[in-house]
Protein backbone atom coordinates (compact mmCIF):
# COMPACT_ATOMS: atom_id res chain seq x y z
CA UNK A 1 0.00 0.00 0.00
CA UNK A 2 1.56 3.20 -1.37
CA UNK A 3 1.56 5.90 1.08
CA UNK A 4 -1.14 8.48 0.61
CA UNK A 5 0.07 11.97 -0.65
CA UNK A 6 -1.08 13.79 2.30
CA UNK A 7 2.24 12.00 3.81
CA UNK A 8 4.45 15.04 2.70
CA UNK A 9 2.06 17.45 4.47
CA UNK A 10 1.55 15.63 7.83
CA UNK A 11 2.18 12.24 9.50
CA UNK A 12 -1.10 10.76 8.85
CA UNK A 13 -0.65 7.30 10.78
CA UNK A 14 0.75 8.90 14.27
CA UNK A 15 -2.27 11.65 13.73
CA UNK A 16 -5.00 9.15 13.44
CA UNK A 17 -3.34 7.09 16.25
CA UNK A 18 -3.53 10.21 18.35
CA UNK A 19 -7.35 10.31 18.07
CA UNK A 20 -9.79 9.31 20.74
CA UNK A 21 -9.27 5.63 21.75
CA UNK A 22 -12.60 4.31 20.65
CA UNK A 23 -12.03 5.75 16.87
CA UNK A 24 -8.47 4.98 16.36
CA UNK A 25 -8.37 1.08 16.37
CA UNK A 26 -11.37 1.52 14.29
CA UNK A 27 -9.95 4.08 11.54
CA UNK A 28 -7.82 3.27 8.86
CA UNK A 29 -4.62 3.80 10.05
CA UNK A 30 -2.40 4.14 6.90
CA UNK A 31 0.45 2.44 8.53
CA UNK A 32 3.35 0.71 6.55
CA UNK A 33 3.99 -3.09 6.70
CA UNK A 34 5.54 -4.05 9.42
CA UNK A 35 4.30 -1.18 11.59
CA UNK A 36 3.53 -2.13 15.69
CA UNK A 37 2.89 -0.20 18.29
CA UNK A 38 3.01 -1.41 22.05
CA UNK A 39 1.53 1.19 24.54
CA UNK A 40 0.93 1.19 28.12
CA UNK A 41 -2.19 3.29 29.66
CA UNK A 42 -2.42 3.55 33.52
CA UNK A 43 -5.70 5.46 34.90
CA UNK A 44 -3.88 7.43 37.25
CA UNK A 45 -7.50 9.03 38.34
CA UNK A 46 -7.85 6.30 40.12
CA UNK A 47 -5.60 6.66 43.09
CA UNK A 48 -8.59 9.43 43.62
CA UNK A 49 -12.02 7.38 42.72
CA UNK A 50 -11.05 4.08 43.00
CA UNK A 51 -9.25 1.60 45.49
CA UNK A 52 -7.00 0.04 42.59
CA UNK A 53 -5.50 1.86 39.27
CA UNK A 54 -6.29 0.10 36.21
CA UNK A 55 -2.83 -0.83 33.71
CA UNK A 56 -4.23 -1.60 30.38
CA UNK A 57 -1.29 -3.00 27.97
CA UNK A 58 -2.16 -3.11 24.44
CA UNK A 59 -0.39 -3.80 20.95
CA UNK A 60 -1.63 -2.45 17.33
CA UNK A 61 0.33 -4.66 14.75
CA UNK A 62 -0.18 -4.15 10.88
CA UNK A 63 0.47 -7.52 9.50
CA UNK A 64 -0.07 -7.06 5.82
CA UNK A 65 -0.60 -4.36 3.87
CA UNK A 66 -4.09 -4.14 4.33
CA UNK A 67 -4.58 -6.14 7.35
CA UNK A 68 -4.06 -5.20 11.05
CA UNK A 69 -4.72 -6.69 14.06
CA UNK A 70 -5.24 -5.51 17.63
CA UNK A 71 -4.96 -7.01 21.48
CA UNK A 72 -5.14 -5.32 24.79
CA UNK A 73 -5.08 -6.58 28.28
CA UNK A 74 -6.66 -4.67 31.13
CA UNK A 75 -4.86 -5.48 34.91
CA UNK A 76 -6.21 -4.29 37.89
CA UNK A 77 -3.85 -3.88 41.42
CA UNK A 78 -4.28 -1.98 44.59
CA UNK A 79 -2.65 1.10 45.19
CA UNK A 80 -3.20 1.04 49.04
CA UNK A 81 -4.63 4.66 49.59
CA UNK A 82 -8.00 3.20 51.22
CA UNK A 83 -9.23 -0.11 50.98
CA UNK A 84 -7.88 -3.67 49.03
CA UNK A 85 -9.58 -4.55 45.99
CA UNK A 86 -6.69 -7.43 45.30
CA UNK A 87 -4.96 -7.43 42.07
CA UNK A 88 -5.45 -8.98 39.06
CA UNK A 89 -6.63 -8.77 34.96
CA UNK A 90 -10.42 -7.67 34.32
CA UNK A 91 -11.00 -7.36 30.63
CA UNK A 92 -9.51 -8.73 27.71
CA UNK A 93 -10.04 -7.07 24.12
CA UNK A 94 -9.16 -8.43 20.41
CA UNK A 95 -9.52 -6.53 16.92
CA UNK A 96 -8.66 -7.48 13.23
CA UNK A 97 -8.81 -4.14 10.76
CA UNK A 98 -8.86 -4.84 6.96
CA UNK A 99 -8.22 -1.14 5.19
CA UNK A 100 -7.93 0.53 1.74
CA UNK A 101 -6.47 3.63 0.65
CA UNK A 102 -8.42 5.57 -1.67
CA UNK A 103 -6.16 7.82 -3.49
CA UNK A 104 -9.80 8.68 -6.08
CA UNK A 105 -11.31 10.83 -3.18
CA UNK A 106 -8.50 13.03 -1.58
CA UNK A 107 -6.41 10.11 -0.22
CA UNK A 108 -8.71 9.16 2.39
CA UNK A 109 -8.84 5.32 3.68
CA UNK A 110 -11.94 3.01 4.76
CA UNK A 111 -11.98 0.08 7.30
CA UNK A 112 -13.81 -2.69 7.99
CA UNK A 113 -13.13 -5.05 11.40
CA UNK A 114 -14.73 -7.25 13.60
CA UNK A 115 -13.73 -6.17 17.60
CA UNK A 116 -14.22 -8.62 20.75
CA UNK A 117 -14.21 -7.41 24.38
CA UNK A 118 -14.78 -10.07 27.29
CA UNK A 119 -14.31 -9.86 30.91
CA UNK A 120 -11.47 -11.81 32.54
CA UNK A 121 -11.68 -13.80 36.05
CA UNK A 122 -14.27 -11.89 38.21
CA UNK A 123 -12.30 -8.32 38.93
CA UNK A 124 -14.62 -5.65 40.73
CA UNK A 125 -17.87 -4.88 39.73
CA UNK A 126 -17.44 -1.85 38.74
CA UNK A 127 -14.75 -2.94 36.24
CA UNK A 128 -16.58 -4.12 33.83
CA UNK A 129 -20.28 -4.33 32.83
CA UNK A 130 -20.08 -8.58 33.08
CA UNK A 131 -20.74 -9.01 28.97
CA UNK A 132 -19.07 -10.05 26.01
CA UNK A 133 -18.97 -7.74 23.19
CA UNK A 134 -18.56 -8.29 19.70
CA UNK A 135 -18.25 -5.12 17.80
CA UNK A 136 -18.55 -4.99 13.76
CA UNK A 137 -18.05 -1.54 12.12
CA UNK A 138 -16.65 0.15 9.41
CA UNK A 139 -15.33 3.31 9.12
CA UNK A 140 -13.65 5.97 6.57
CA UNK A 141 -11.35 9.21 7.14
CA UNK A 142 -10.94 11.97 4.36
CA UNK A 143 -8.76 15.02 4.62
CA UNK A 144 -10.87 18.03 3.90
CA UNK A 145 -8.02 20.62 4.41
CA UNK A 146 -4.70 18.81 3.85
CA UNK A 147 -2.60 22.28 3.95
CA UNK A 148 -4.54 23.07 7.60
CA UNK A 149 -3.81 19.34 8.96
CA UNK A 150 -7.71 19.06 9.10
CA UNK A 151 -9.14 15.44 8.59
CA UNK A 152 -13.17 14.47 8.92
CA UNK A 153 -13.98 10.90 10.16
CA UNK A 154 -17.15 9.10 10.71
CA UNK A 155 -18.16 5.11 11.24
CA UNK A 156 -20.95 2.87 11.70
CA UNK A 157 -20.31 -0.20 14.14
CA UNK A 158 -22.68 -2.59 16.10
CA UNK A 159 -22.94 -3.74 19.82
CA UNK A 160 -23.75 -7.70 19.97
CA UNK A 161 -23.89 -8.38 23.81
CA UNK A 162 -23.80 -12.14 25.17
CA UNK A 163 -24.40 -12.89 28.81
CA UNK A 164 -21.54 -14.05 31.26
CA UNK A 165 -21.55 -15.79 34.57
CA UNK A 166 -20.47 -12.15 36.04
CA UNK A 167 -23.61 -10.21 37.25
CA UNK A 168 -24.22 -7.20 35.20
CA UNK A 169 -23.47 -3.73 35.77
CA UNK A 170 -23.99 -1.27 33.36
CA UNK A 171 -22.94 2.38 33.36
CA UNK A 172 -25.21 5.42 33.45
CA UNK A 173 -26.48 5.72 30.11
CA UNK A 174 -25.25 2.47 28.75
CA UNK A 175 -28.01 0.67 26.74
CA UNK A 176 -28.60 -2.62 28.32
CA UNK A 177 -29.27 -4.51 25.00
CA UNK A 178 -27.69 -4.46 21.21
CA UNK A 179 -27.28 -1.82 19.82
CA UNK A 180 -26.12 0.54 16.68
CA UNK A 181 -23.47 3.71 17.07
CA UNK A 182 -23.02 6.36 14.18
CA UNK A 183 -20.23 8.39 15.11
CA UNK A 184 -18.35 11.41 12.72
CA UNK A 185 -16.04 13.72 13.92
CA UNK A 186 -13.58 16.53 12.65
CA UNK A 187 -9.96 16.71 14.29
CA UNK A 188 -6.85 19.28 13.95
CA UNK A 189 -3.16 19.09 13.92
CA UNK A 190 -1.31 22.41 15.36
CA UNK A 191 2.45 22.47 15.84
CA UNK A 192 2.33 21.60 19.65
CA UNK A 193 -1.58 20.04 20.12
CA UNK A 194 -4.26 17.94 18.14
CA UNK A 195 -7.83 18.56 18.60
CA UNK A 196 -11.06 16.47 17.83
CA UNK A 197 -14.84 17.00 18.47
CA UNK A 198 -16.75 13.65 17.72
CA UNK A 199 -20.94 13.64 17.85
CA UNK A 200 -22.04 9.96 18.06
CA UNK A 201 -25.48 8.41 17.84
CA UNK A 202 -26.51 5.10 19.62
CA UNK A 203 -29.91 3.26 19.49
CA UNK A 204 -31.51 0.22 20.01
CA UNK A 205 -34.70 0.61 18.54
CA UNK A 206 -33.28 -0.97 15.17
CA UNK A 207 -31.86 -4.41 16.90
CA UNK A 208 -32.19 -4.29 20.37
CA UNK A 209 -35.16 -5.43 22.98
CA UNK A 210 -35.75 -1.84 23.77
CA UNK A 211 -35.96 1.42 21.98
CA UNK A 212 -33.39 3.86 23.68
CA UNK A 213 -31.17 6.69 22.12
CA UNK A 214 -28.20 8.16 23.73
CA UNK A 215 -26.60 11.36 22.07
CA UNK A 216 -22.97 12.25 23.19
CA UNK A 217 -20.34 14.86 21.99
CA UNK A 218 -16.70 14.55 22.98
CA UNK A 219 -14.47 17.31 22.73
CA UNK A 220 -10.79 16.35 22.84
CA UNK A 221 -7.66 17.89 23.25
CA UNK A 222 -4.00 15.56 23.14
CA UNK A 223 -0.43 17.09 23.49
CA UNK A 224 2.29 14.67 22.62
CA UNK A 225 5.50 14.99 23.97
CA UNK A 226 9.08 13.09 22.70
CA UNK A 227 12.40 13.16 24.09
CA UNK A 228 13.58 13.49 20.74
CA UNK A 229 12.44 15.02 17.44
CA UNK A 230 13.06 11.73 15.73
CA UNK A 231 12.15 9.65 18.52
CA UNK A 232 10.02 6.57 18.41
CA UNK A 233 8.50 6.69 21.62
CA UNK A 234 5.85 8.97 22.81
CA UNK A 235 4.12 9.94 26.23
CA UNK A 236 0.77 11.52 24.99
CA UNK A 237 -1.23 13.82 27.60
CA UNK A 238 -5.32 13.69 26.67
CA UNK A 239 -7.70 16.06 28.54
CA UNK A 240 -11.47 15.49 27.20
CA UNK A 241 -14.59 16.42 27.78
CA UNK A 242 -18.35 14.99 27.39
CA UNK A 243 -21.65 15.95 27.01
CA UNK A 244 -23.97 12.99 26.75
CA UNK A 245 -28.41 12.65 26.74
CA UNK A 246 -29.47 9.10 27.56
CA UNK A 247 -32.55 7.33 29.19
CA UNK A 248 -30.37 8.04 32.38
CA UNK A 249 -30.55 12.20 31.38
CA UNK A 250 -27.98 14.82 31.05
CA UNK A 251 -24.48 14.10 32.06
CA UNK A 252 -21.91 16.22 31.60
CA UNK A 253 -17.69 15.51 32.74
CA UNK A 254 -14.15 15.90 31.88
CA UNK A 255 -11.50 13.54 32.07
CA UNK A 256 -7.60 13.34 31.70
CA UNK A 257 -5.56 10.60 30.55
CA UNK A 258 -1.72 9.51 29.99
CA UNK A 259 -0.83 7.15 27.46
CA UNK A 260 3.13 5.51 27.02
CA UNK A 261 3.55 4.50 23.47
CA UNK A 262 6.43 2.52 21.56
CA UNK A 263 6.28 2.59 18.04
CA UNK A 264 8.15 -0.29 16.30
CA UNK A 265 9.04 -1.91 13.11
CA UNK A 266 8.79 -5.60 12.25
CA UNK A 267 10.04 -4.49 8.92
CA UNK A 268 8.10 -6.18 5.72
CA UNK A 269 7.27 -9.96 5.51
Amino acid sequence: MTAPATESLWNLPDFIDRLPDFLADRLPSLEPTGAMRVYVRPHFGDFVHRDYVRIPVGIRDKITDTVECTAEVESYVTHGLSGSAGYGFSSLKLGVKREHLLPNFGDGGVSIGLNYQTPLSRPPIDLTDGYRHLQPYIAATHPLVPAWKVLGYAGLGADLLAGTPIPGHFGRNQLHTNSLTFGSGIAREWPRIHGSLTATVTTSSLMGNESKQVYALRPEVVVPWKSRTNSKNQVLFTLGGRAIHGPDGNELGVSGSVRIEFKLNRGAP
